[in-house]
C-alpha cells in the first residue's frame, strides 16, 4: 500500500514535470535578416508590447507605431502617432484618432501580422522601443539598409530554456 502510494506520487510529479516543460511559451525573437543573427530572444507574456520610431523621410518628424502580443502569440498593430500630415499619411482611415501632444494619434488598429519587417535607415534614425522600457537606437546594432525581423515563436518551455536568452542591444 506504502510503495503504491510513493510509485503514484512519482506518477503526478512526472506528469506535472512534463506538462511544465512541454507547455508552450511565447518567445519575443528579433534577428538581422541578413545574416540571421539573432539579436534578442526572451519569453514574454500576453500583453508584452513594443514599438518602433523613426524619422519622417519628407517632414523629418517622429513618427511611432505601436505593437502588442496577444495570448495566443500574435503580434497585432496597435496604433501609430505622428505630426506631420501630407507625404506618406494616409488620408482616410477606419480607426479612433485623436490629437495629443502635437501629434495625430491613430488607435484600435489591431490589425494582426505574422511577424514586422522592419528596415534600417540611418536617415531615418530607427529606434526600437521595447516594453515601453528600453529604446534601442538600432544605428548602433544593424548596418545601413539591413532589415531585422521581429516575430514571436511560441516553443516549448524545454526548448526555450534549452535556447536561452540573447540581447545584444
Amino acid at each position: 500500500m506504502k510503495r503504491n502510494k510513493v510509485l503514484g506520487l512519482i506518477f503526478v510529479i512526472s506528469l506535472l514535470i512534463l506538462y511544465v516543460l512541454l507547455r508552450p511559451v511565447n518567445v519575443l525573437v528579433i534577428k538581422n535578416y541578413h545574416d540571421n543573427q539573432i539579436l534578442f530572444r526572451k519569453k514574454i507574456k500576453p500583453g508584452y508590447s513594443f514599438a518602433t520610431l523613426i524619422k519622417h523621410s519628407v517632414h523629418k518628424s517622429p513618427v511611432f507605431e505601436y505593437y502588442q502580443v496577444d495570448r495566443n502569440g500574435t503580434i497585432l498593430i496597435k496604433g501609430t502617432a505622428f505630426q506631420d500630415l501630407g507625404w506618406g499619411v494616409p488620408s482616410t482611415f477606419d480607426y479612433d484618432f485623436r490629437f495629443e501632444d502635437d501629434m495625430m494619434v491613430i488607435t484600435n488598429i489591431n490589425k494582426p501580422i505574422e511577424f514586422l519587417p522592419f528596415r534600417v535607415s540611418y536617415i531615418a534614425e530607427p529606434h526600437l522601443i521595447l516594453n515601453k522600457e528600453r529604446d534601442i537606437d538600432l544605428t548602433k546594432i544593424v548596418d545601413n539598409y539591413e532589415r531585422i525581423d521581429v516575430m514571436i515563436e511560441k516553443v516549448p518551455y524545454f526548448i526555450y530554456i534549452l535556447r536561452g536568452e540573447v540581447d545584444v542591444f
